[in-house]
This record gives C-alpha cells, structure tokens and sequence, in this order.
C-alpha cells in the first residue's frame, strides 16, 4: 500500500474539518457539492486526487468561494 501525497492528506484533513464545523456527514456533504458520499470519503482519506472541477463542488457545498478554501489549505499546510 502506498503512502499518499502529503498534499493530498492535508487537502483531506481540511475538508473533513471543513465539514465538521458545519456538522455536515459525508453524505450530507456530496449532496451539496454534487458528489456522491463515498467521494468525499476517499476525499478526506487522500485516496483520490481533487480535479478543479471538483474543488469547485466542495467550496460550493461548504459554502466557500474556492479562493477561500485554497487559502484555508495553505495557511493550513502552514501550520503543519
């Protein structure tokens, strides 16, 4: 089993916080964002790369302009 990117695991980790913040599960998540839950689950577990489209759908869902959740993954990888 490989080791996922540390971006992508950092990606992960913001929007699983993203989406607690606003007690959101999964399912609840990809509705809003036009996803399917177990998309968002691969998501957060960094299983999956993020296409521009679908970054689009997850700042929509979460009701975030994507300019807003790229800068809270930056300041985020920051931190870390």
């Amino acid at each position: 089993m490989r080791t996922p990117p540390h971006h992508l695991v950092e990606f992960g980790r913001l929007v699983r916080r993203e989406r607690r913040e606003r007690e959101l599960s999964q399912d609840a998540l990809g509705r809003a964002a036009g996803l399917d839950g177990k998309h968002v689950s691969e998501i957060e577990r960094a299983n999956r790369d993020v296409r521009f489209t679908t970054l689009l759908q997850l700042a929509r869902g979460l009701d975030l302009l994507p300019g807003e959740l790229l800068r809270r993954y930056d300041a985020q990888r920051g931190k870390s």
